[in-house]
């Protein structure tokens, strides 16, 4: 399967999380083929300061064109679903520049959900990773081939020239050690069929996933992680469900994307 970036959304709200999901995009966009979809979720007097980004992207990123769309809803994050169901974006860039509790037009926006609810990749970014460039990206492995994960993996690494990094995750002795480990052995093979940088791994268990995961990340200085949407990327704790990226500080340059799998089944 083939990936292009030829339409991203990027969920805006003016602010330093507009500024860093914009520079990532156009760092993804294919020359004078992408569209960047700017959507506002609010009132119509925003219609100015929408089309005052717009004009400044186009001044920035000269090859890439940029559509505003500005809606009216209760829900951003249903807002953001219902714009991914009619415009099918390649990508959605979400920045986050504080934590969920603090936020305002994104409050209770969860990439996760978007991610799953859309089949559409959802990457979230950091004010850290504004000038970070992606040179490792890691990629957990749980009991089936995330064959998704790897077609990016492959796609990304090509693209930033980054080097991928396999974590074996043993989730609790849900999956038996020797299904692990083919599985495992599968999607190793799978990428060096198609990079020719050597390909990192390291394995671990008896820990929730989200944090192994981001444990794994700090430790090997990963930019990025590819996660499957909420068995991945979820944390549960006293403080209620959380977003991974919700773990990261404000100048974290760890990015997050979210994938769902081709076969909802296996998850």
């Amino acid at each position: 399967m083939a990936i292009a970036f030829n339409t991203i959304l990027i969920p805006v709200d003016f602010s330093v999380n507009t500024e860093i999901a914009v520079r990532k995009a156009a760092g993804l966009a294919c020359k004078e083929e992408t569209i960047l979809h700017l959507l506002h979720v609010g009132k119509q007097e925003a219609e100015k300061e929408l089309e005052e980004w717009k004009e400044k992207i186009i001044e920035t990123y000269p090859a890439v064109r940029v559509k505003t769309h500005l809606l009216q809803g209760h829900s951003i994050q249903k807002m953001i679903i219902e714009c991914a169901g009619f415009l099918k974006p390649d990508l959605i860039v979400i920045g986050k520049g504080r934590p969920r509790r603090r936020w305002t037009f994104f409050k209770g926006v969860s990439p996760d959900i978007i991610a799953r609810k859309s089949n559409c990749p959802v990457l979230t970014v950091k004010p850290g990773s504004a000038d970070s460039k992606t040179k490792v990206i890691l990629v957990p492995i749980r009991g089936f081939l995330p064959q998704r994960k790897l077609e990016w993996a492959v796609l990304l690494a090509k693209k930033y020239r980054a080097q991928v990094h396999l974590l074996a995750i043993q989730e609790r002795q849900e999956t038996k050690d020797w299904a692990l480990s083919q599985v495992f052995l599968k999607a190793y093979h799978q990428l060096r069929e198609h990079l020719h940088h050597p390909i990192e791994y390291s394995s671990t268990g008896k820990q929730g996933t989200a944090k192994a995961t981001l444990n794994c990340a700090e430790l090997i200085m990963a930019d990025m992680i590819l996660v499957n949407p909420e068995t991945e990327s979820g944390v549960s704790g006293f403080v209620g469900y959380r977003h991974i990226s919700d773990l990261l500080g404000r100048d974290s340059k760890i990015q997050v994307l979210d994938l769902e799998p081709y076969d909802t089944k296996q998850d």
